[in-house]
């Protein structure tokens, strides 16, 4: 990738900031520096090799977002259904028709382990293969 838009980012530590025997600075503060007095750089390679894990960079890496993303998003559903379950608003369902409420338990039991069987379908399909 010979784009123009890349550039070269000089990072440093900053002195004032990162004194090991204050307390009060428990992390190192990076800040930018002229070229002049650049000490470390991140080349242009670097930055074209980090971009080669995004998802337009092959159909491998674009599935395998568009796999564990969907996937995360139908166990976020399931967590939030699971809440909604244990909050006072289906107590109230389940003093007024409790089958309907334990039908609801089995259909969101069943849509966890469907998603727990799909998983053991993609992790072998994208970390071990």
């Amino acid at each position: 990738l010979n784009d123009p838009k890349i550039k070269e980012y000089e990072v440093a530590l900053d002195p004032l900031n990162a004194e090991p025997t204050n307390p009060v600075m428990d992390r190192p503060h990076f800040f930018p520096l002229p070229v002049t007095d650049k000490i470390a750089t991140i080349e242009k390679e670097d930055v074209e090799r980090a971009t080669m894990f995004l998802p337009t960079h092959s159909a491998y890496f674009a599935s395998y977002f568009t796999i564990t993303g969907l996937h995360g998003m139908h166990v976020l559903g399931g967590v939030l259904v699971f809440i909604y379950m244990w909050l006072p608003v289906s107590k109230k369902l389940y003093q007024r028709n409790p089958e309907h409420l334990a039908n609801r338990v089995e259909v969101s039991g069943l849509f966890w382990h469907f998603v727990d069987l799909i998983w053991i379908f993609v992790f072998p399909l994208f970390y071990l293969l």
